[in-house]
């Protein structure tokens, strides 16, 4: 099977050119249970990736289908076909590079980090599954993000509280991420350039770093609550309006993510 997937993987590099995956499978929606856990997907992908837009739009087909409060997605900027040759726009980070995990080609998927953990990634007609098991999963801990932002200095705190929702132990550290929507720029698309492109939940990067930092070390229980803090000066160019907290907790371990939040700046 491994061998399979190579044959088809460097066909798909060779045929596309520049590592970018066409994806030929279709999207297959599906009603998943559980609760109140949250899912993250990180969409690694490029601003001269073909097949990137299309790949995006399931991605996000797939968060309305199944709820916004509980499918979260983060298009993270890596790779080859993400760096910024003639007029397209940068959105590479030194954190994205690090998650992208030395892979060659757009778009790839990870959903909670799993796939990653094991330096595979998923593509666009891998998602379905992935997602309805990780929402039935049962929820760790609840995170509640509280922002404060000063216009006139473009500064920005995070206080972040995490809520265990059961006894347990562990090692676990969250990551909190800034994001920006609704940026218009240039996209290469099937037949050309679309120079009016809008890009969607695009990560800016992190306000405690790629690994993040410590929540818990140890044994904990229901009625425990960890609280972390962290500020950031938002870049002159970003649109404060349409820039958004995201915070996920994850397994230090196996580097699983437990859950995710996501709010408003302002």
């Amino acid at each position: 099977m491994n061998k399979i997937f190579s044959m088809i993987a460097m066909a798909a590099v060779m045929l596309f050119a520049m590592g970018c995956d066409k994806i030929d499978n279709p999207h297959k929606p599906y009603t998943p249970s559980g609760g109140n856990k949250t899912v993250l997907i990180k969409d690694f992908t490029g601003a001269r990736c073909v097949n990137c837009p299309a790949a995006a739009a399931t991605a996000h087909e797939l968060q309305h289908q199944l709820g916004e409060d509980r499918v979260f997605v983060m298009s993270v900027h890596a790779g080859y076909l993400a760096q910024p040759i003639g007029k397209f726009p940068d959105f590479t980070t030194p954190e994205g590079t690090v998650w992208y995990n030395d892979n060659s080609a757009n778009p790839l998927f990870s959903v909670d980090h799993v796939a990653l953990t094991e330096g595979n990634t998923l593509n666009e007609s891998q998602l379905d599954t992935p997602v309805s098991d990780a929402l039935a999963e049962p929820q760790l801990f609840d995170i509640v993000i509280n922002n404060t932002y000063n216009e006139l200095t473009r500064s920005l705190s995070v206080e972040n509280r995490f809520n265990p929702t059961g006894d347990g132990q562990g090692e676990y550290y969250a990551t909190v991420c800034l994001l920006e929507d609704s940026i218009v720029g240039r996209q290469v698309i099937p037949g050309g350039v679309d120079t009016a492109y809008v890009f969607r939940n695009v990560f800016r990067g992190t306000l405690n770093g790629a690994d993040g930092e410590l929540v818990s070390n140890g044994a904990f229980y229901v009625d425990d609550s960890f609280t972390t803090t962290c500020g950031i000066e938002l870049d002159t160019t970003f649109n404060a309006d349409q820039c958004y907290v995201l915070t996920y907790i994850y397994d230090k371990i196996d580097g699983k993510i437990l859950q995710t939040a996501m709010r408003k700046v302002r």
